[in-house]
């Protein structure tokens, strides 16, 4: 993993990021056996990501498709253009 490579799952916001680590790093500091995280240890951190990075990777698709339709009207736009009836 190259730390300067944004994925596509990464967040921008680095204070949130650190926010989801810090979260994580303590409810898995709280698990007793660390060698097994059970189910309900599992679905907890689960929850943690969805709960904190949710609304980011939604806008994010959001502001994805905004952009690809953006781009597909415009590629209609010009196809229409060029329909037109030149006098």
């Amino acid at each position: 993993y190259n730390a300067n490579m944004l994925r596509k799952w990464d967040t921008e916001n680095k204070e949130l990021e650190r926010a989801v680590h810090d979260e994580l790093i303590t409810r898995l500091q709280e698990i007793d056996d660390t060698s097994t995280v059970g189910v309900i240890a599992a679905q907890d951190i689960v929850d943690i990501v969805t709960a904190k990075l949710g609304p980011e990777i939604y806008n994010r698709g959001i502001n994805d498709a905004k952009k690809l339709i953006t781009e597909k009207l415009a590629d209609i736009d010009i196809d229409l253009t060029t329909l037109e009836v030149k006098e």
